[in-house]
């Protein structure tokens, strides 16, 4: 374990500063030792794996910073008879090195990753894709090791993936320390010449699309519902912009980009543009565009980040959260015969609680609370607020107006994440 380390060319936005306490294990027992270390002395916890994806802070990260590379970037093919292989490897290995040595083995459905940056376990964390492909299409099971240094697997539904996020991403935004550790993936025998073709013609698509010979970290803003982003940006007069004096730019070639024209802009200018962006654009349209990007540290004028979580208290209250909302006052759409198997993103059960003047009541006053805390946190330099909704099971009420609120925040140009925590488990009663 290293003191000091400079973060800057770790990352592929080439800025930032150091990490206080920096380590590279090469096993599980090394990652272990670096998470206890962690735990005994009251240390954030930030994983690193190829940078492509993350903002570090100017000042860098005040705690211990994991690097998961070479040493655990292992590398299994296993045929199986049925003409479906599975891979094995570790979370270090690069994604391209998984999917290109994949490809080259005759076996299809990685080819949309052999021209993405970052390692095997950062695509995970976000479910990365390119051109109709996901990591979801393929992964099988993850195994990861928890901030008590237990060793854990998840596999199949479990994995919870969806747009840019993942049973992971869900456990991070909840606050829990963990470091995924290998992947195992099922892939199918395919034509040789059709899996070449394909990445040549990915690899043609970004090359003639995207600003590959800049520092940057690929696609600086979520696709919102509905919308491109790219388009929302070029539409906003935001091509090519840059803030005065200011190395980070929005890309010419590409507007979902923000570049590091020659490594020059700190990580406070990239900020200070993501900010402005996000700002002209929800002027400009009424769309919120959210990070892709992972901001790590302490940024000046950071506005803290909502997280909001719809639970059931049945399976206990998020970790760490902030604050606290019980909905389970609210007529519970569960004895109605023909909502109880549904859930709170459902129409029907939307509608039926909507029907209900204490429903409105209640979120708003939920929301209004939400923007004080908010305030306070923002006067306080915090960076994130964690706000749960509960009733009973997670299943209805919480998962409705966790929902509502969310979007009553969005509307009001605030940044929101939305999880639902139990909405997979059963539906139960009062």
């Amino acid at each position: 374990m290293r003191e000091g380390v400079e973060l800057k060319n770790l990352t592929t936005f080439k800025c930032g500063g150091p990490a206080r306490y920096y380590d590279e294990p090469a096993s599980a027992e090394e990652t272990a030792a670096d998470l206890k270390f962690a735990a005994e002395n009251g240390l954030d916890v930030f994983v690193l794996g190829g940078g492509a994806n993350c903002l570090i802070s100017d000042k860098g990260f005040d705690g211990l910073v994991i690097k998961i590379g070479k040493g655990m970037a292992s590398y299994e093919l296993t045929e199986n008879a049925d003409g479906t292989a599975t891979v094995r490897a570790g979370a270090g290995l690069p994604l391209i090195a998984f999917a290109t040595r994949t490809a080259q083995a005759g076996y299809t459905g990685t080819e949309f990753a052999t021209g993405i940056p970052g390692t095997l376990g950062g695509g995970v964390f976000m479910n990365a894709g390119a051109y109709g492909g996901e990591m979801r299409d393929i992964i099988t099971s993850v195994t990861y090791i928890d901030a008590k240094g237990e060793i854990r697997e998840v596999s199949g539904d479990d994995l919870d993936f969806g747009y840019r996020r993942s049973f992971f991403a869900k456990l991070a935004v909840e606050g829990k320390t963990f470091v995924i550790l290998s992947v195992t993936a099922l892939v199918h025998k395919g034509d040789p010449a059709e899996i070449t073709a394909r990445i040549e013609e990915y690899r043609g698509k970004r090359t003639s699309s995207q600003p590959l010979d800049m520092p940057s970290a690929g696609s600086t803003f979520k696709r919102p519902e509905g919308y491109f982003a790219g388009k929302l940006i070029d539409d906003a007069g935001l091509r090519g912009f840059a803030l005065e004096g200011s190395a980070a730019r929005v890309s010419p070639k590409h507007c979902g980009f923000i570049v590091n024209e020659g490594g020059k802009a700190s990580a406070q200018d990239v900020y200070d543009l993501i900010v402005k962006v996000s700002d002209t654009v929800f002027e400009k349209s009424g769309v919120r565009l959210e990070p892709e990007v992972r901001l790590v540290g302490a940024f000046e004028g950071r506005l803290p980040v909502i997280n909001i979580c719809s639970f059931g208290f049945k399976y206990g209250v998020p970790e760490g959260s902030n604050l606290v909302f019980d909905v389970r006052s609210l007529k519970n759409p569960y004895w109605e015969p023909e909502l109880k198997f549904l859930s709170g993103l459902d129409e029907p059960v939307r509608d039926y609680l909507a029907g209900f003047e204490k429903t409105g009541i209640l979120i708003a006053n939920d929301v209004d609370e939400i923007e004080d805390l908010h305030d306070e946190f923002r006067k306080a330099g915090k960076d994130e607020l964690y706000v749960a909704v509960g009733c009973t099971g997670g299943h209805h009420r919480s998962v409705y107006c966790a929902t509502r609120i969310a979007s009553e925040l969005r509307a009001r140009g605030y940044q929101v994440t939305l999880t639902h925590k139990d909405i997979i488990k059963d539906a139960c009663d009062e």
